[in-house]
Order: structure tokens, then C-alpha cells, then sequence
């Protein structure tokens, strides 16, 4: 299925639950604590860039804005997104988000516009950076308590953090199933149901999910990987690489993609459409929208829910609101050096500066590794997407 494919099937639950008058919670950055939506009786979805969507100079946005922002703001201001409850932007994440949530208030005065402001470190001895998100947590719940007239209900919470944790426990092992064997599952399918899940979280969602995961399981005991699989879930979770046993014999080239809040269906579509390659070249992403959402921790349901929501939050691996540069790098050399890894695709998003400031820091660890890689810049609607192909299909040939 090609990406506006998915696009359109991932959004079809989330028509459907509208239209029987479901409550939808959008949210823009990828690291948010879905339990607590679902805790206030909300369906949340994230809200993301869409191709085919014009978008420009806007007046009213800053000149840094990269063109993620300004497709999102052009889908609300010519009318192409759905009647949500509420709209969750972050805080302290970056300039052009921060300016998008101020301005869409004054823009679009009848929106329910909340914020989630985030610690600038994942690390404190005084454990200040978690009691801070923890309080934002509570001020965010009891705003949406007061504005939407929806109470935090335990039970709901109860029911979400299982729900969550099955989708990563099973979209966890497909990633780690790839990774052993990357034509067990196709990397579209994948992220697909990882795309559908984040647009609509719902059991129906979790479901396909899950059962993805059953049919690569039965064929993983089949040939012998599931010990395999579980050790690189394991390793990926810890960081520690020790107990990896990769099959002998494993196909080349195998690439990883890195990047930010890049759309893992748009990668998966590249390479599929490039003549003589299949896209089991790739063998893992670490995008926001696909490695980082699966590979965070859920909260435990023992603690108090919102300290145990925002300790779960800072675990979303690799994201550089909460960890620090040379974490992120360690944390990328051990996936590059113990996976058998030879080429690193990095995606920047056009005019992204996070991404053009970190893109050099990630080409310098891979090559400590003697891993070439590939800088490809990115917009939403791939208005470049003959030359981004070149380049990609180029750097697999040097692999190759």
C-alpha cells in the first residue's frame, strides 16, 4: 500500500469513532502520556504532517518554522482537520513548536488548546526533573478535568496502561523480529500498524497489533528465532548488548534510518518504489514516530499515577528533550556496532534545526564505527522525492 494509502486507512477508525460521537484528544509531540487521555474518558491522536497539504509563508509563523510546523498549521487554517475535544502542543521542546501552540490560540480562539511543558535534562540526583513532570502532569489532568468537565477515573487509567503495554510489549517484538530476520514482516506493515494505533489508540488498534505479533511469533518458533528475537528486545530495552546472538548468514546491506519526527510510512514508501531493492534493507528505524514511541517504558500501576506517567515518559529512548547528547550517541553506537549494521540513513526535516545540529554528531559516532552514512533532507510532502531516491539508492549501491 503506498503512503497515502495508509494514511487514509489509519484515519478511517478515527472517522468512525467521531461519527459515534467519540471524544478525540489531538496531540503533536510523540511523547505523551496516552494513559492519561484515556484516564479522562479520551481517545488521543497524534496529530502529524500530511502530504498534499500546501503549505508556505504564513504571516503569523516565525521564520525558523521548519516545514512540519507549517503543514500542521496549514491543515488547521484551510480546514482540513477533524472537530477535536482538545489539541495537546509541548513546551520546552523546541522554538517552532512552542510558536505554533502561542499562535494557534490567537489564530483559532474557539480550539481547546493545552500544554505539556517538559524538563530540559532526563537526569537529576535530586530526582527534580521527574517531580517536575509530574506536576505538569497533574496541572495538565486538572485542566482537562475543568475544561472539558472529563475526571481522571482510575479505572480508566487501570484499563489504559494495560492497553499501552500490550501494544508495545507485541510492536516491540516485531521491531526486535525484524531486526533478526527483516522479511518476517515487511517494514511497512510494521509501521503501519504503529501509525494506525498512535492515530487511533482503541483495543481494536492494540488487536491487529497483537495479532501481527502472533503470526511472526509462530513463524519465528518455526525456524528457530524466537530466543534470538527476545534477546535483541531485551538488549534494546537495557542497552545492554551482551546476551545478542544474531543468526549466521544474515543478508546485506542492512541499514538503520535515524531522525527525527519523520514519518517511518514515507521511508518504507521510498525505498519500495526504488527499482532492484526491497525493503528489507532496512532493519530498524530510531524515528519518533516509530523506535521512540515503541520503545518507551509504560507506568507502572502500583505508584502514584501521575509520578509513574511521567517516569514513563522520560524513558522515550533517544529523544533530546530528556537525555543528553553523548547518551544519545552511546545509546545509537550500541544498536549500530552489536546489530550487525552497515549503513546509517540520517532524515533531517527541512529547516529543522535540532536536526541539522545533531546530523553531524550522529555521522561522526557512525563513522567511529567505520559505518558509512547518508544525510537526506525531508519535507511532509516529499516535494524533492526524485533526488532524496537518487541519493538513497546511490549510498545502497556503495553499501552493496
Amino acid at each position: 500500500m503506498n503512503y497515502e494509502g495508509v494514511i487514509e486507512q489509519s484515519t478511517m477508525g478515527l472517522k468512525e469513532l467521531m461519527d459515534s460521537r467519540e471524544e478525540i484528544i489531538g496531540y503533536i509531540y510523540p511523547h505523551v502520556p496516552l494513559e492519561l487521555f484515556m484516564a479522562h474518558g479520551l481517545t488521543p491522536s497524534l496529530i502529524r504532517a500530511l502530504p498534499g497539504t500546501a503549505s508556505g509563508f504564513e504571516e503569523s509563523l516565525q521564520t525558523f518554522a521548519c516545514s512540519y510546523i507549517r503543514n500542521l498549521y496549514s491543515q488547521r487554517a484551510n480546514g482540513h482537520f477533524l472537530t477535536l475535544a482538545g489539541l495537546v502542543f509541548p513546551g520546552n521542546t523546541c522554538d517552532a513548536l512552542q510558536n505554533l501552540g502561542d499562535i494557534w490560540r490567537i489564530r483559532f480562539p474557539d480550539d481547546r488548546v493545552f500544554r505539556l511543558t517538559y524538563p530540559v535534562t532526563r537526569y537529576s540526583q535530586d530526582e527534580s526533573t521527574t517531580k517536575f513532570l509530574t506536576e505538569e502532569l497533574k496541572h495538565l489532568s486538572e485542566t482537562i478535568s475543568k475544561t472539558l468537565n472529563r475526571p481522571f477515573l482510575s479505572e480508566s487509567y487501570n484499563h489504559a496502561v494495560e492497553l499501552v503495554q500490550d501494544f508495545r510489549n507485541s510492536a516491540q517484538f516485531l521491531y526486535s523480529a525484524r531486526v533478526v530476520n527483516p522479511k518476517i514482516i515487511s517494514y511497512a506493515e510494521v509501521v503501519g500498524l504503529v501509525r494506525t494505533f498512535l492515530t487511533s489508540t482503541t483495543t481494536s488498534s492494540v488487536s491487529s497489533v497483537k495479532e501481527a505479533a502472533e503470526t511472526v511469533r509462530n513463524k519465528a518458533n518455526e525456524v528457530g528465532l524466537s530466543d534470538s528475537i527476545e534477546s535483541v528486545r531485551q538488549a534494546i530495552k537495557s542497552g545492554d548488548y551482551s546476551g545478542v546472538k544474531l543468526p549466521e548468514g544474515l543478508e546485506t546491506p542492512r541499514i538503520v534510518i535515524a531522525g527525527g519526527m519523520v514519518e517511518p510510512q514515507a521511508m518504507a514508501t521510498l525505498i519500495s518504489d526504488m527499482p532492484d531493492v526491497h525493503e528489507s534493507v532496512i532493519v530498524l528505524d530510531l524515528l519518533s514516530f516509530g523506535f521512540k514511541t515503541v520503545f518507551t517504558e509504560s507506568p507502572s500501576t502500583s505508584d502514584d499515577p501521575y509520578l509513574a506517567m511521567a517516569q514513563s515518559v522520560l524513558t522515550a529512548p533517544g529523544d533530546p528533550t530528556h537525555e543528553g547528547l553523548s547518551y544519545r550517541m552511546d545509546a545509537m553506537k550500541g544498536i549500530l556496532s552489536n546489530l550487525s549494521i552497515q549503513g546509517l540513513i540520517v532524515c533531517e526535516q527541512s529547516f529543522c534545526d535540532p536536526d541539522q545540529f545533531e546530523a553531524p554528531s550522529i555521522e561522526k559516532a557512525a563513522s567511529e564505527l567505520g559505518i558509512k552514512t547518508v544525510r537526506v533532507p525531508l519535507d511532509p510532502e516529499l516535494s524533492d522525492r526524485g533526488r532524496v531516491e537518487t541519493r538513497i539508492q546511490t549510498f545502497l549501491e556503495t553499501l552493496e
